[in-house]
Formats: structure tokens, C-alpha cells, sequence
């Protein structure tokens, strides 16, 4: 009989090649003691464990992996996406999935948010829409007992095993997936396994590595495994792709270690280090008294060590550099970043394009995932999906413009129409000067038809 070890135990050359880049990602970004515990300082020569250790829980760290992923949550959603059920805008599950996506009382949006920010931190997540395996007499029964599909977010730590296969007329399959849930009980640590084929569902529970009970193995009502790999960017590997802190987590750490140097050498600053004979007496403290050794020689005079103010600073301008090179590397330069010069409108422009570019390439995967997630639904629920009409659109385009910039070259070029008196020229500009200043589609609406309606003046 295979026991628990051995049925946790992971062969997928994906996970196996990845798994510690995504706990140190997980890390990374969660910062706290799952960081700590990476214990990622340089080593002094000869430091002692204790110093080490201390040294570690004195070490502040500036979470610029987190700032990063939450920032590009932030303009995602800003503007919630649209949905239109179409002909299941009346069924029952369908609106309490919206409401309530995991069973746990988080709304679907909230849920799709989760994605897209660990998404941001691994590369990939799976999205599995289960349903309880118990069966009820009647719909009615069903829906009054809450037997509804529920979404279950998978990081791939918690993917041990999956494969795809070529159906005959091309398209990519999903045909084995396994998964583990783990949970902290007063006997111990439990885990769950839930091993889905085409064809089956077999779930078995594990304490402490011993299987408990016999394991559960029924057959799988949909013909296909109700899970979607969502992906932060198209990738050539199934199971794997680049994360948004790849390459940030480094230069992350580098500042990591420099504030560690920072802090010992104002330590160092502010407690100078004496220097004396072995049988000098010397008392701490303001006034402190030496007593000099009568026996010591006279060019061995106690003295005080202190650090070197030109290397504080040095460490500073390096922290700040680092930190100008992780806005440049997540494009982030034009909203994260305090300019010290000026810089062209054209090229603050071509910033903000790229970072448009970036989020639409993430509200586009989003928005693959939940039709995606549809299918599977309408598959729980025996209906078409093709014939439903529902439809789910996020935001494409983002508001990345400097509203001041743009309404002091609006208000000039205002002033030079006036002088040109042309009403129609005054009229546009008067537009555009309504959308830069709001944000309420309708208002602005209301007003370019207020604007249309004038035939002479502004």
C-alpha cells in the first residue's frame, strides 16, 4: 500500500526544477519571517550564529517585490470588469458564484484579484471550480442545499503532479492533475490529496505522513478535470512562467545586505569602538575615566574607532540607484519614482505606454481565465456554453497620464485659441480639458453634449 510519504512525493520535472524559486518568490514577497528564514545576509568572517542571527532580526527590509505586484493590482483594478450573464442571468449559482466564489464569502472579483497578484508572484496558479460530491434529488434540492460549483485557487507549490496530452484534433488537454491541501489540526498536520483523470476523482487524507482511512475514488461526471492554469505571461512550458519579480528578488536582497551595513555602520557611529591595553581601566559613558597601564609603553595610547561618514553616504546613493533600477526593470519608473530632473513629455509618454502595454497583457490573461472558468461552470451545470451569450470584459486601456501636465498644455493651448478666435477649436479644447479633470463617464457625456449644443462662444 502506498503510503503518505510516497504519495507526496513530486516527479514532475517542472516542479522540481521550480519549487525553490517559487518559495523564495513567496518569500520575497510576503517579506516578515517566511524572509527572515531564507536568511539571506551576507556572512562576516568569523561571526559567531547568535551575532548572525541577531543581525537578521535587526535587518529591516524594504518590500519592493510587494510594492511592485500591488501596484499593477492597483490600476488593474481600479475599474471592476464587466459581466453579462446572458440567457444564465437568472440561474441560481451562476449569481451566487459571483458573490461568493470560494465558499468562503469572497466576491468573484476580490477572488480573480487573488490570481492576478499570485500569479505576479509565481508565474502561474491554478484555478480548479469543484463541486461537493453529494447528490440531491431535484435542482431544488440542490440549489436549497447550496450543491453549487466553488473555486479553489492553487498556488504550484501546491500542484505536486500534472500532465497534458494532444486530443486527435489538435487541441491541449489537461488528463492528470494532482493536488494537496494542508491544514494545521490538534493531531497533528493533515493533508489532502485530490488526484483528478478524465475519468476518476480519488482523494485521500493524510496525518502526520500515516494515510487516514481508506482512500475515496469516484468517478469524474464531467469527462475533463474542471482546471485552469492561469499564466502571468504566455509561456512555452506548460506549468511554468515568468514571474514579475524574476529578476527583482535579487537586486531586492542587495538592498536587503546594504541596509544590514547601514545599520551597523550608525551602530558603529553612534557607539565609537575603544581601543586600549589589556591592563588599562577605562569606565563608559560621558567623563568616562582610563586608567593607563604603568607598565604599558608610551605609544600605546587607547583610541576611539568610528565609521567613516563618505561610506554612510556612499551606502545610500547605492540603495537609491538600486531602487531607480527596480522601477526601470518592472516599468514602473513614471508612478514610483520622485524626479530630481526633468524629463521630455515624450519621453514620459513612452513610459506610460509600455506600462499600458504590460497591464493589458494581464487583464487580457485574466480575462481568458474566467471564460475559461465559464466553460467548466456551464459543464457543473449541463448547459451550453457557446449558446449562453455571457460575456466578461476587463479593462484594456489605463489611465496612466499626468493629469497636471496635460490640463497646463491644454489651458495654453486654450489661450492661443482665443487669441486665434476659432469656437470650434475652443469647443474641443474644452472637451478635452472635461476628461482630463473627470473620471465620470456619464458627466463627461453630459457635457461634450452641452459643449455640441453651442453655436457661438465656449
Amino acid at each position: 500500500m502506498t503510503s503518505g510519504a510516497e504519495l507526496l512525493r513530486v516527479t514532475n520535472k517542472v516542479y522540481l526544477a521550480n519549487i525553490e524559486k517559487w518559495k523564495r518568490n513567496k518569500a520575497a514577497f510576503e517579506g516578515g519571517e517566511e524572509w527572515k528564514a531564507l536568511k539571506l545576509l551576507y556572512e562576516y568572517v568569523a561571526e559567531a550564529n547568535p551575532e548572525y542571527e541577531k543581525r537578521i532580526q535587526q535587518t529591516p527590509l524594504e518590500n519592493h517585490c510587494e510594492s511592485v505586484i500591488t501596484t499593477y493590482a492597483g490600476f488593474i483594478w481600479r475599474d471592476p470588469p464587466k459581466r453579462n450573464f446572458g440567457k444564465l442571468d437568472k440561474n441560481t449559482n451562476l449569481n451566487r458564484l459571483a458573490l461568493d466564489a470560494d465558499m468562503d464569502g469572497t466576491p468573484l472579483n476580490e477572488f480573480m484579484k487573488t490570481v492576478q497578484v499570485f500569479g505576479g508572484v509565481y508565474g502561474v496558479v491554478w484555478v480548479v471550480l469543484d463541486k461537493p460530491a453529494v447528490t440531491a434529488a431535484t435542482k431544488a434540492d440542490e440549489i436549497r442545499s447550496g450543491l453549487r460549483p466553488y473555486v479553489r485557487l492553487y498556488t504550484p507549490e501546491d500542484v505536486l503532479d500534472f500532465e497534458f496530452t494532444t486530443a486527435l484534433n489538435g487541441a491541449t488537454l489537461l488528463s492528470y492533475l494532482k493536488t494537496k491541501t494542508e491544514t494545521e489540526t490538534r493531531k497533528g498536520r493533515a493533508v489532502t490529496v485530490i488526484e483528478w483523470t478524465v475519468e476518476t476523482i480519488k482523494t485521500t487524507k493524510i496525518l502526520e505522513n500515516l494515510i487516514v482511512g481508506e482512500p475515496v475514488e469516484v468517478l469524474n461526471p464531467l469527462g475533463a478535470i474542471p482546471a485552469v492554469l492561469y499564466s502571468n505571461q504566455k509561456s512555452t512550458v506548460r506549468g511554468k512562467a515568468s514571474s514579475d519579480i524574476e529578476d527583482i528578488v535579487g537586486m531586492q536582497v542587495s538592498i536587503y545586505n546594504d541596509y544590514s551595513e547601514l545599520t551597523q555602520m550608525i551602530r558603529g557611529s553612534n557607539h565609537k569602538t575603544l581601543v586600549k591595553n589589556p591592563g588599562d581601566q577605562a569606565t563608559s559613558g560621558a567623563g568616562g575615566v582610563i586608567l593607563m597601564d604603568p607598565d604599558a609603553p608610551s605609544d600605546k595610547r587607547p583610541y576611539l574607532l568610528q565609521a567613516d561618514a563618505e561610506a554612510l553616504a556612499g551606502l545610500l546613493s547605492a540603495i537609491e540607484k538600486k531602487t531607480e533600477a527596480i522601477n526601470r526593470m518592472a516599468h514602473l519608473t513614471s508612478v514610483r519614482t520622485y524626479r530630481k530632473q526633468v524629463i521630455s513629455g515624450v519621453a514620459m509618454e513612452t513610459e506610460f505606454q509600455i506600462l499600458n502595454t504590460l497591464l493589458a497583457g494581464k487583464s487580457a490573461q485574466l480575462q481568458l481565465c474566467e471564460y475559461q472558468l465559464f466553460r467548466m461552470f456551464c459543464l457543473w451545470e449541463g448547459v451550453d456554453a457557446e449558446a449562453s451569450g455571457y460575456e466578461v470584459t476587463y479593462p484594456l486601456r489605463f489611465e496612466l497620464r499626468d493629469r497636471k501636465a496635460d490640463l497646463e498644455f491644454l489651458t495654453a493651448a486654450k489661450d492661443v485659441a482665443e487669441r486665434m478666435n476659432s469656437v470650434t477649436l475652443l469647443r474641443e479644447l474644452n472637451k478635452l480639458i472635461a476628461r482630463v479633470s473627470l473620471v465620470d463617464d456619464a458627466m463627461i457625456e453630459k457635457i461634450d453634449r452641452e459643449l455640441g449644443r453651442k453655436v457661438g462662444g465656449v
